[in-house]
């Protein structure tokens, strides 16, 4: 995946939490702190970040289970995924790159069809 490509899902991605997030009543200035955004930007680039590791591990082609049981740490993503989609349906809000992630890990997609199917959904204009 290029830098452009990636550059769109991370940042769709954030408007996805951020589109959450207000609906069950953060402050927007909380998800634009480092709180939010900086928590956010440290998970998808640092090198020592245990939920990119399973993402690039995953898209390396290796199964969910053996990268989790390989590691002697947490990934808290791989769990929270689906828990982030059920408040999404809850809460009415369209989150195509979460619910996508959360479709890998649960092994319903694989990253190549969960990629495709992202870059492949129309534009749409910001809430």
């Amino acid at each position: 995946m290029g830098h452009n490509a990636l550059a769109a899902l991370i940042a769709q991605g954030c408007s996805e939490i951020r589109w959450l997030a207000e609906k069950l009543g953060a402050r927007p200035t909380t998800m634009s702190g480092l709180s939010g955004l900086g928590d956010i930007m440290l998970t998808c680039y640092g090198s020592l970040s245990r939920n990119r590791s399973v993402g690039i591990r995953l898209g390396k082609g290796e199964k969910l289970q053996d990268i989790l049981s390989s590691s002697p740490q947490v990934a808290e993503g791989v769990a929270t995924a689906g828990v982030v989609v059920s408040l999404a349906r809850k809460y009415r809000v369209s989150l195509p790159v979460l619910t996508a992630v959360a479709n890998v890990c649960d092994n319903h997609l694989t990253p190549s069809e969960a990629v495709t199917a992202v870059m492949n959904l129309p534009q749409v204009e910001e809430h």
